[in-house]
């Protein structure tokens, strides 16, 4: 496996395909940052309609780190994340695996630590793997990831 992390252009090509994963990011940034505010603001969940005994019983103690990841990671970098790969610069295609990997381990933690989950625990979990192979289809076609 080869890793060409900077392209010699600063500009990556972004095949249409890629443009799924703006709308995905847009999407998850947008739907994140109310939640994770909310649960700065209120730390037992009640705010959104989470029972407050779900987090109670978790390492987290209370929503108050999963807010804070929710604004910074899954909101603001997700949005931060569209902005790039609409300017088609050459990290996109990296943060796009990674924020959909972290997408993808932060769903996993959330059904591992709560006793119940919620239908958009799902979406969020198949828009963490679409990102993911999004980034995977993307760094091949521009040539920063050759599995040889």
């Amino acid at each position: 496996m080869h890793l060409q992390l900077a392209p010699a252009s600063r500009v990556v090509d972004r095949p249409r395909y890629v443009w799924l994963a703006v709308a995905l990011e847009v999407l998850t940034g947008i739907m994140a940052v109310p939640v994770g505010l909310a649960f700065l603001g209120d730390p037992t969940g009640s705010g959104v309609g989470v029972p407050q005994g779900w987090i109670e019983a978790t390492p987290f103690g209370s929503y108050v780190l999963p807010g804070i990841y929710l604004v910074a990671v899954n909101g603001i970098g997700m949005l931060v994340l569209a902005a790039l790969t609409a300017r088609r610069h050459w990290v996109a295609p990296w943060l796009t695996g990674a924020l959909g990997v972290g997408l993808i381990v932060w769903i996993a933690v959330e059904i591992v630590t709560l006793p119940e989950t919620m239908f958009l625990t799902w979406i969020f979990l198949a828009i963490g793997f679409a990102l993911g192979f999004i980034a995977l289809f993307w760094l091949r076609h521009t040539g920063q990831l050759r599995l040889s």
